[in-house]
């Protein structure tokens, strides 16, 4: 997306383009200069007319050294409409999150909610909500906090019962009750306690694939406040509860709690019960419902599972090409397992993300169920009949232990380190069962394939499945079995690390930074 108008054009009289500063869901924002030299920020107001028209004529004559200040509205010869405003020369707060990834000293967040909620209180006072509190739109200007961007405020008392469910703001800093229009200062709150939250581990409290999952988080998850220094963890349990009632009354005692824990470190704040549980005015019909984060994760996975597909036939062939010494007998065997392997892997981990240590067993039961399919898979495809009703009549040779030898050609012999003695001691059937079955018993596979791991690919995830699938190798029958079960499932785990959606989850670690200087 690129900005209409370039440096030196005059769309509106009077104002002088400089350049572009800023593309937005309702406008272009551009730095320009008055005929008598003054600077200022001009936003084109594209869309959303109305709501950004009635946000600005309630801010118009607000005066505060942390808001932006908004000068005047103007109509070009065009008809469209152009908010004068303060030019902020300073860095958004977003700038310096990004630089600060495990997020910033103390000290700074406290300074940052200081001068937010001086801001968002002269707001607040003047019976105006903000609605869209972000990093993107609060900025640091000679050691002056200073929010920005109103197009979004509206009056408290036309908040109630306004039937909005629209997303007006960013979603990662909603609070749960804007599902059902419901707005007042509590909002604001929530927002700065998002905010404050965000300095502290460099990272939102909620995230996700879709914008109506972190919507569902907000409503019925907490947040994770293992990640945050521990004298704030009251603060953020007080600020960040889903009934508004149970928040902070107003953003200054926010603010002054989180001045008390900087004066005396190491205390605790006292604060009220906290309750998760939705105010009873607000209705439990909500607009996000698990059945659509179900279709999201859905669609998610569809493409996950084709690019797995493509993985997997081009790392099958490589190991042909490479170890295979011109013998593609084993080609299908492997590219089907890989495949069925990474599949069975991929699906449940997509559609039951991790809600934390509690739920290890049971998706270990699901896999070792898992890996029993694949083991009856791996038997079909080696040409033995299987024990099912309609075969009662067939030869059920994987009923019976190994006994045909089996010498691979000289090429094939890169894994003659694996020519153990057969195992003639259990049928084919239990063999295989017991090896794919275990190997997807003591593995923990959704591991390498959830959203957030320390790095897309790990070696050491890898090695562990190379470890566990050499260390089983007895069960299976011949050196011929055991290729094609060792291959395969080293194979999966790489097809799962590279084709499953991957974010960086960042430790904490603090560092004293000046705001001056952040």
């Amino acid at each position: 997306m690129k900005f209409t108008y370039r440096s030196g054009q005059e769309p509106l009289p009077g104002y002088t383009i400089k350049r572009g500063i800023g593309l937005g869901g309702f406008g272009e924002v551009y730095f320009a200069v008055t005929a008598g030299g003054k600077e200022v920020a001009l936003k084109w107001i594209r869309s959303n007319l109305d709501i950004e028209l009635r946000g600005v004529q309630q801010c118009l004559n607000l005066k505060h050294p942390n808001l932006v200040h908004l000068y005047d509205v103007r109509a070009d010869a065009q008809g469209n409409h152009w908010l004068v405003m303060e030019y902020v020369a300073g860095e958004p707060l977003s700038a310096i999150l990004a630089r600060h990834p495990n997020g910033v000293a103390p000290e700074l967040a406290a300074q940052w909610l200081q001068g937010l909620a001086q801001a968002i209180h002269c707001l607040h006072e003047h019976g105006i909500v903000h609605r869209d509190l972000k990093p993107a739109n609060i900025f640091l200007e000679n050691g002056i906090i200073k929010v920005g961007d109103y197009g979004l405020c509206k009056l408290m008392a036309d908040s109630q019962h306004a039937g909005m469910t629209k997303d007006i703001g960013t979603v990662h800093y909603m609070a749960p009750e804007i599902s059902t229009g419901n707005y007042n200062r509590q909002i604001d709150i929530y927002a700065a306690g998002v905010l404050l939250y965000e300095m502290l581990t460099g990272n939102v409290p909620f995230e996700g694939e879709s914008a109506g999952e972190i919507l569902m988080k907000h409503l019925t998850a907490a947040p994770d406040l293992s990640r945050v220094p521990k004298e704030f963890v009251a603060i953020l349990e007080k600020a960040l509860t889903k009934n508004p009632a149970h928040r902070y009354a107003s953003i200054m005692e926010l603010a002054k709690d989180v001045a008390i824990v900087m004066k005396q470190p190491g205390s605790i704040v006292m604060s009220l019960p906290v309750s998760n549980k939705l105010p009873p005015e607000i209705p439990s019909v909500i607009p996000v419902t698990p059945a659509m984060l179900f279709q999201d994760r859905l669609a998610d996975l569809t493409g996950n599972l084709l690019w797995a597909i493509v993985a997997s036939a081009g790392l099958a062939v490589m190991w042909s090409l490479v170890f295979g010494a011109g013998d593609y007998s084993k080609l299908v065997p492997i590219f089907f397992l890989t495949l069925a392997s990474s599949w069975c892997v991929l699906i449940p981990t997509k559609l039951w993300p991790p809600i934390g240590r509690s739920d290890s067993w049971p998706r270990r039961l699901i896999h070792v169920t898992l890996g029993i399919g694949i083991g009856l898979f791996a038997l079909w495809l080696e040409g033995y009949d299987l024990p099912m009703p309609w075969n009662a009549a067939a030869r059920m040779d994987a009923l019976q232990p190994w006994q045909a030898p089996f010498d691979p050609p000289t090429g094939m012999r890169v894994f003659g380190v694996l020519d153990r003695p057969s195992n003639t001691s259990m049928p084919i059937l239990t063999c295989y069962i017991a090896y794919f079955g275990l190997m997807f018993l003591v593995l923990r596979w959704w591991k390498a394939a959830q959203l957030y791991r320390g790095t897309r690919f790990s070696i050491k995830a890898m090695f562990a499945v190379m470890f566990w699938a050499f260390l089983l190798l007895f069960l299976l029958p011949s050196l011929h079995h055991r290729e094609i079960g060792f291959v395969s499932l080293t194979l999966a785990a790489v097809v799962c690390q590279i084709t499953a959606p991957w974010k960086e989850r960042v430790p904490i670690r603090k560092k004293k930074v000046r705001l001056a200087t952040a």
